[in-house]
């Protein structure tokens, strides 16, 4: 349920105090690929997610040294194992949007994220941004960057 209001809220972040966002076709177009990922991922169908991502797909996580999930991967089958790998270690996963800023092939996602660590149980609370680019109507980098917050004491 969480996850399902953190994608009904991409629209509306992307929308947010901007008047002239009819007028931007191509990164509406972005958006709604981001959406569909997202919504792949909710639904647990890695498959789909993957059809989305360019074939010279990339996807870097940075961050504190405590968060268990930072890395670079390259190519279809690395960044699918990564995010297999990745989401396999959270649980209870409840993000929340902040802003939605898009820009021709780039689009920022901003938000804040809680859950807990499934190997121990512990909560965590992180903000992130996450910073795509599209080439040729897919992704083709994905960068995130997570901050400390309540990650050393509840991560580690």
């Amino acid at each position: 349920m969480a996850f399902q209001q953190f994608i009904d809220g991409i629209d509306t972040a992307f929308r947010d105090g901007d008047a002239g966002v009819d007028g931007k076709f191509a990164e509406a177009r972005n958006v709604g690929i981001l959406r569909e990922q997202y919504q792949a991922l909710s639904r647990g169908d890695l498959d789909a997610a993957v059809e989305l991502f360019h074939e010279d797909v990339e996807l870097e996580i940075t961050g504190p040294p405590a968060v268990p999930f930072l890395g670079r991967w390259r190519g279809r089958l690395d960044v699918k194992d990564a995010i297999q790998r990745n989401f396999g270690m959270l649980d209870a996963q409840a993000p929340e949007v902040h802003s939605v800023v898009a820009q021709g092939d780039l689009v920022v996602v901003v938000a804040h994220e809680q859950g807990r660590i499934r190997a121990t149980g512990a909560p965590y609370s992180i903000h992130w941004v996450q910073i795509f680019t599209f080439r040729d109507g897919k992704l083709v980098r994905m960068r995130e960057i997570v901050d400390g917050y309540a990650v050393e004491s509840s991560i580690a």
